[in-house]
Formats: structure tokens, sequence, C-alpha cells
């Protein structure tokens, strides 16, 4: 009998992520895990690395670490999921958004690394951030698993030895987030590990599964020496140990056939019991509590109406002679909103415990952007005046909100 291990490491960074930072975690993390697995074939894991992060690869050519990513995914050794492309907390927007960030990041993928190299077949919500809503579009987009938190679990027990799923096509795995969260902030021992790992099953008559997810930053850049110290005598050790074998999550749900229908709770991978008594299922990006929050939250729904109301009307007038103009603001509109979406202007506006006023202001920029393109396209094209009265006072909703934020952060 054995138990299964699967590895989801989750790597990503924002649009607005500088060359020096990036540059950084390059060397400390990614390409030292990568190169790991390439020295240790028989390891298996999954990995998301969102669109976001394949973009800033490719722009500042690290042609290497790509290449090496290929390598592992024509061994077969890795699979990659879906996401938001741009790393956007899924239930904070609306469906089209949703689709929309689910086909760019797929069109990225498959321009970066190519077409029979990715072929998803899960999804990682940003932040593990889920409610039930998230699911259709999933499922519609021939996805059919993903991976939360153990908090959203309405049982104590987490499932390790059936399938647990919302509907008979779509699955949802949870992470162990003790053994996680050991690794990510405990800086076990090997063998400390190993025995939290085995738990009180025994891998000898039983067979059951565990899920370790994290970010992928966490080994070499945010916990030095994790990869050398821990990682790489971890994979020695259970390549070692004949009744624990790594696979990647897509394996799962052909080693184990019974499946049990479950209601997960709204909820992300850093909500505590308390925030889900408190009715605050993702605190870190939407806590009511928090003024910048809403401020930020304001600016971006505001900035969503007005980019879906410019391209209702970017078609009007295409004898305009500013017609070529107009196309032009819309896409500068559409690309700002794209990535104006992504969550880490809200992560670092929480306070628990990081906070960064440069981050906040670099996504609000891009809304800001983002909103007054649309603004012109609106004006430019729009005949009725009661609309472009409208998108006026909205525009202004969202520069009161920005001189606010300047003033708080």
């Amino acid at each position: 009998m054995t138990l299964y291990v699967s590895f989801l490491l989750h790597i990503y960074q924002p649009p607005t992520q500088s060359p020096t930072v990036l540059k950084q975690i390059i060397k400390e993390s990614y390409k030292p895990l990568i190169n790991l697995l390439k020295l240790n074939e028989s390891s298996k894991m999954t990995f998301n690395i969102n669109g976001s992060l394949l973009e800033l690869l490719e722009f500042y050519q690290e042609s290497e670490l790509l290449s090496n990513i290929k390598e592992l995914l024509r061994r077969n050794q890795i699979d990659l999921v879906g996401s938001s492309c741009y790393h956007a907390i899924l239930p904070l927007i609306p469906k089209e958004e949703m689709i929309r960030q689910m086909e760019l990041n797929e069109q990225i993928h498959r321009e970066v690394l190519g077409e029979e190299l990715f072929n998803p077949k899960g999804f990682w919500l940003p932040e593990m951030a889920y409610e039930y809503r998230v699911i259709d579009p999933l499922f519609n987009a021939n996805y059919k698993w993903t991976v939360i938190s153990s908090v959203a679990s309405p049982d104590k027990e987490l499932p390790d030895n059936y399938i647990p799923y919302v509907n008979p096509d779509f699955t949802i795995f949870f992470r162990n987030d003790l053994l996680s969260n050991l690794i990510s902030f405990k800086n076990p021992t090997v063998d400390e590990f190993y025995t939290e790992l085995i738990g009180e099953n025994d891998p000898e008559k039983d067979d059951y599964y565990v899920i370790l997810a994290m970010d992928g930053e966490t080994y070499g850049h945010h916990v030095k020496g994790l990869i050398e110290n821990f990682l790489q005598p971890l994979l020695m050790k259970i390549k070692q140990d004949p009744n624990i074998k790594l696979i990647k999550i897509n394996e799962i749900s052909t080693i184990f056939q019974e499946k049990k229908k479950i209601s997960p709770l709204p909820s992300s991978w850093s909500t505590s019991e308390e925030d889900l008594r408190k009715g605050v299922p993702f605190p870190l990006w939407s806590d009511p509590e928090n003024r910048i929050h809403n401020l930020q939250l304001t600016v971006m729904n505001h900035t969503l109406y007005l980019v879906g109301l410019a391209q209702k009307y970017q078609n009007n007038n295409n004898d305009n002679e500013n017609s070529e103009d107009i196309k032009r603001r819309f896409k500068n509109a559409r690309a700002w909103l794209d990535k104006g979406l992504h969550s880490c202007q809200l992560w670092w506006a929480s306070g628990k415990p990081w906070y960064s006023s440069e981050m906040i202001l670099k996504g609000l920029n891009q809304l800001i952007l983002a909103s007054s393109e649309a603004l012109k396209v609106i004006l430019w094209n729009s005949s009725n005046g009661y609309i472009k009265d409208e998108s006026l006072k909205i525009f202004n909703e969202i520069f009161e909100a920005q001189k606010e934020i300047y003033l708080s952060v």
C-alpha cells in the first residue's frame, strides 16, 4: 500500500514587478528549483506559472529557464495548470473577466511554451480564493479540478482516500494546510516533516494521498537554503521509501475511484476560522474594515464599468476621423485593465503583516490609465448625452478615490 504525495507549486510575479526583484527571485528560486527537478527525473510535480510571469521571463530573455521548463514538460515530469493570467482574485470580478483572464493565460502559455506543451486539466485559483460562482466558468472551459485550502472543507477530516467533487465532472481537492504551512513558515528538518507527512495512517497498510501546495518562491527566496537543505533531501528520502510515491495531481483520480459530493466554504488560503465567522472570506484582498481596500475596489469596479461601456461604443462611428485613435485607445484601456486587476495591490494594502505604498500605487496607476482611455472612447463615440454625463460622473468618483488613496498611503 502507498502514501501518494503531490506537490503543487505556484510561481507568479505581478506585471508591475521591478526587474531587480524579478532577477533576484529567478536566481534564488526559479532556476535552482527547476534545475533540481532536472537532476531528479523520478520526482514529479504540478506547477502553476501565471501568464504574467511568462511574459516577464520572455521580455527579460530568460531563455535558459524557459528551455528547462519546456524540457520538464516534454519529459512529462511536470504538469501545468490554468489560472487567471494576471492573478486577479476571481470571486471579486465579473464572470466575463474571469473568462478573459483564463483565455489570456492560455494564449500566453501557448505562445511562449508551445501549443503541444500546454494542455491543462487543473486550474489554480489565485490565493486559493474560492466561491461556488467560479466553478461554472472553469467547467465550461474544460477544466476538471482545482485545489483549495483546508479551511474551506466542511468536514474536520480532509479527504485522503476518495475524490471530492462539487459536480460529478469537477473535482475540488484540498491542500493540507498544516503540512504546507509547516514547510513555508516553520523550517522543519526533513525527519520532522517526514513524520508529520506520514501522519496517523500506515502507508504499509493504507492507500492515501496528501496535497502540498505553496508559493514556489518559498524555496530559496522566501526561505533561504530550503532547496538544498530541505527539498532536495526530502525528494531523495521519498525516492528511497517503497511505501511513498511522488505523483502529479492529475494522477490522483486515476488511483482513487470513490467519489463524494462536498460543499466547500468561500475562503482563501489566508482565511482564518475567525474570518469565516465574521463573514470575510477574502480578508487580504477585500476587508470591509480596510479603508484602502474599499477605495481600491471602488476604482476597480468603476474601471470595469467604463471599459465595458467603451467596448460597446468603440465601433459606433467607423467614419469618425479619429476612428484609428479610438481603436488604439480602447486597446490600451483593455490592456491596462487586464493587468490592473492583479491581486498584489490589494494584498500590499492589507497590512497583514506586509504593506507597500509603492505596490498599491503601481496597481492604482494601471486602473487610472485604463479608465481615462476608456472615458475618451466613450466621449468621442457616444451620441447619448446621458451616457456621457454618467461616464464623467463615474470617472470623477474614480478621481476622488484616487486622491483619497494617495492621502492614505
